[in-house]
C-alpha cells in the first residue's frame, strides 16, 4: 500500500509557459469558416454555430435574445416537444446563448449519434417557424422575470453603472423599460432571424473527437449554397456618451442589502496594458485571497463577498468592483474600497504577493484550458478580436514580465479616484456613501 505523507505539502511549482492544443482552420464548400480542436479521450463532439446576431445588431431591445431562445420552439417539420424528446433520446444537449455581439447554438453529442443530432440542429437553425403562441408565452415569462429582477439592488445598480459609463441607449448598457415588452413584435423577431442567421454570417467551432467523417457530415448539411441566404448585414455604430456625473444613488427603501459598484470604462483585450491591468485587478479583488476580500470580508466583516472584474467587449471594456453590504456599513465599505485602490497607487506590491498572484493566475488559466471543450470556449472568445489560442501563451509570457513598479504606474494611470464612477443602490440612509474620495 502506498505510504501517504499528509503532513508534507506537495512541491510548489511555477508556471513559466503553457502548451495549448492548437486549433486548425477549415472551410465548408460554401466558405463558412470552421475552427477545429481535435482531442480528448471520450467519443463526444461539441459543435458551436456562432452568428453575428447579438444585442449590438438588434434595432430594438429584446429582439436578439428572443430570436435565439425561440430557435427550438418548432420547425417546419417538428414541434418543440418532439425536438426535446429526440435530443433526450439520443443523449444529446442543445444550448442557446446571446451576448453583446454574438448568438450561438451549441450541440453536445455522442459521436455515434452525431449524424442524427446534427440533422436536428440543422433543422432548428434553418427551418425555425417561431410559433405565435410560444412567442407570447416567452414574452410574458420574461416580462414577469424583469419585474422580479428589478426589485433587486444588484440589478438596479448594474443598470445605472453601465448607463453612466456607456450611455443609456448603448448596447453595452442594455437597459430598457418594461414597456419594451409590449412594443416587441413577432414579425421583428422573424426578420432578425432571416437577416442574421445565415451562412454568410456564421462561423463554426468543433471540439472533441473530430475526424473526416464529422467534417463531411457538417459540410453536407451546412455547406449547401441554398442556405447561403442573401442578406444585407449592417455594422451598427453607437455613440458612447459617458456621464459627466461620477456618482449616482438608486433608492430602494425596502432593500435588506445595499449594492455598491465602483469602476470605469477601459479597453479590450488587444490593448497593450490589458495583461497588466488584469494582474492589478486580481490583486485588488479578483480572487478569494485578494486585498478587498481580506479587508472588507475577513477583517471588517462588511460583506460575504466582494469582487473586481475586467470585462472586455469587442469594441470597449470596463473595470468594476461589486459588493453587497448592510446599509449601516455602506459608507464605511466605500471608504475602505477607495483606500485599497489608493494603496495600489502609492505602495509597491511586495515580491511575495506578486509571485503568489502571478502563479495563481497562471494556474487558473491552465485549469480553465484543460480540455478540448474548454479550449473551444477560449477560442470563441478570441476569434472576434482576430486572435486564436496562441493568445494564452503570450498572455502568460507577458504576465511574467509585469513588475511591481509597472503595476504602480498602471494604478496611477487607470485607477485615479476622480476617474472612477460610484453607484450605490439601497435605502435612503445609504446616500451618504456618495462621498468624495481623494
Amino acid at each position: 500500500m502506498e505510504n501517504l505523507y499528509r503532513n508534507t505539502a506537495p512541491k510548489f511549482k511555477t508556471v513559466d509557459s503553457i502548451e495549448i492544443l492548437p486549433s486548425q482552420k477549415h472551410s465548408l464548400s460554401n466558405h463558412i469558416p470552421v475552427h477545429i480542436i481535435n482531442g480528448g479521450s471520450q467519443d463526444v463532439v461539441k459543435i458551436e454555430f456562432v452568428f453575428n446576431a447579438g444585442i449590438w445588431q438588434q434595432k430594438k431591445p429584446l429582439i436578439a435574445t428572443l430570436t435565439n431562445s425561440m430557435l427550438n420552439e418548432g420547425t417546419t417539420s417538428l414541434t418543440a416537444s418532439e425536438i426535446a424528446e429526440k435530443f433526450d433520446f439520443l443523449g444529446a444537449h442543445i444550448g442557446f446563448s446571446t451576448s453583446k455581439h454574438e448568438a450561438s447554438v451549441t450541440l453536445y453529442s455522442l459521436k455515434k449519434h452525431f449524424s442524427e443530432t446534427l440533422e436536428l440542429t440543422a433543422d432548428l437553425i434553418k427551418n425555425s417557424i417561431f410559433p405565435e403562441k410560444e412567442f407570447k408565452t416567452i414574452l410574458t415569462n420574461r416580462k414577469q422575470q424583469y419585474q422580479v429582477d428589478h426589485q433587486k439592488t444588484n440589478v438596479l445598480a448594474k443598470e445605472k453603472f453601465t448607463e453612466l459609463i456607456y450611455g443609456k441607449n448603448h448596447p453595452y448598457s442594455n437597459s430598457y423599460n418594461i414597456s419594451e415588452f409590449d412594443n416587441c413584435s413577432l414579425q421583428e423577431v422573424k426578420e432578425f432571424y432571416q437577416t442574421n442567421y445565415t451562412a454568410s454570417n456564421c462561423h463554426i467551432i468543433i471540439a472533441g473527437k473530430v475526424d473526416e467523417d464529422v467534417l463531411t457530415q457538417v459540410d453536407n448539411l451546412f455547406g449547401e449554397n441554398k442556405w447561403l441566404k442573401q442578406s444585407e448585414l449592417i455594422d451598427h455604430t453607437y455613440q458612447n456618451i459617458g456621464s459627466k456625473e461620477k456618482t449616482a444613488f438608486v433608492c430602494k427603501e425596502d432593500a435588506v442589502q445595499s449594492t455598491i459598484r465602483i469602476g470605469r470604462k477601459l479597453f479590450t483585450k488587444t490593448h497593450p496594458d490589458y495583461t497588466g491591468i488584469q494582474l492589478l485587478n486580481l490583486i485588488l479583488g479578483g480572487y478569494f485571497g485578494s486585498r478587498l476580500m481580506q479587508n472588507i470580508r475577513e477583517d471588517k466583516g462588511y460583506t460575504y463577498g466582494i469582487n473586481s472584474i475586467m470585462l472586455s467587449h469587442l469594441k470597449e471594456g470596463h473595470f468594476v468592483i461589486v459588493t453587497e453590504v448592510g446599509a449601516e456599513v455602506c459608507k464605511a465599505a466605500v471608504q475602505e474600497i477607495f483606500l485599497e485602490i489608493k494603496r495600489l497607487r502609492e505602495e509597491l506590491v511586495s515580491e511575495d504577493e506578486l509571485s503568489l498572484v502571478k502563479n495563481y493566475f497562471s494556474g487558473e488559466m491552465l485549469r480553465n484550458l484543460d480540455s478540448p471543450f474548454a479550449l473551444s470556449d477560449g477560442l470563441r472568445g478570441n476569434l472576434p478580436f482576430g486572435l486564436d489560442n496562441t493568445y494564452f501563451a503570450k498572455f502568460i509570457k507577458d504576465l511574467k514580465a509585469v513588475s511591481a513598479e509597472r503595476l504602480m504606474q498602471l494604478a496611477n494611470e487607470y485607477l485615479k479616484a476622480e476617474d472612477l464612477y460610484l453607484v450605490v443602490c439601497g435605502p435612503k440612509e445609504c446616500e451618504d456613501a456618495l462621498v468624495t474620495i481623494n
